[in-house]
């Protein structure tokens, strides 16, 4: 994997983990969430807005914009850091996420705004570059 393959990945990474958390600072009346490890990991997630999903969206937009990574794996590396931060509250607190299973399918349904997005841009990048 070259540099700018993994560069693309950890810059969406960390805007699908942004896309998440900013809405808490955003929203006034979303109710704070205790956790083990990230509470404000957990009250945009349970608060998810459609501030978070617009989020997710321009993220895979614009990180398949500047890149070549096919949008799948954009969408799918949005939410990577997500199941990540879950084992290790399920490490640091045994009793925390007793359905996650069911969490990680939340996870992988918020994958769509990012692809949707990124699908987007690689179309228009596509239309673009078949009309010059």
């Amino acid at each position: 994997m070259n540099l700018k393959i993994a560069s693309a990945l950890i810059v969406v990474s960390i805007l699908g983990m942004l896309s998440i958390i900013l809405p808490v600072f955003i929203l006034d009346d979303l109710k704070p969430y205790e956790s083990p490890l990230f509470p404000l990991i957990r009250t945009g997630i349970e608060g998810i807005s459609k501030y978070s999903l617009l989020f997710l969206f321009i993220s895979g937009f614009s990180v398949k914009l500047f890149s070549n990574v096919p949008f799948w794996i954009i969408g799918l590396m949005s939410m990577f850091l997500f199941p990540l931060a879950t084992f290790c509250e399920m490490i640091a607190d045994s009793s925390s996420h007793n359905m996650f299973p069911f969490e990680f399918i939340f996870y992988g349904l918020f994958t769509i705004p990012a692809i949707i997005g990124a699908y987007a841009s690689h179309l228009i990048k596509k239309f673009v570059i078949t009309k010059m």
